[in-house]
């Protein structure tokens, strides 16, 4: 089986369901990240919430669009002249 793209990974990402199950190699696209970070951020517990089925490690989309979510920061002043 031929190993997607990061564009197409995305994609599909961006394709499914809030609830649809993703592996690592897809939440690394979405993150622009290694997989030794992601695995790194898992151990540590401070990573995208998981789903462990086994011995795989899967992630729900709405999770990781959460997470996300919470990673924002606002650069700048707040105090306006």
């Amino acid at each position: 089986m031929k190993q997607q793209t990061r564009l197409e990974l995305i994609t599909e990402f961006y394709a499914a369901p809030p609830e649809t199950l993703f592996p690592q190699s897809t939440l690394c696209a979405v993150l622009n990240c290694s997989t030794a970070l992601a695995e790194r951020h898992r151990w540590a517990g401070r990573g995208v919430p998981y789903i462990k089925i086994g011995r795989n490690v899967r992630y729900r989309k709405i999770a990781i669009l959460n997470w996300l979510e919470t990673q924002k920061t606002c650069q700048g002043d707040s105090h306006e002249s």
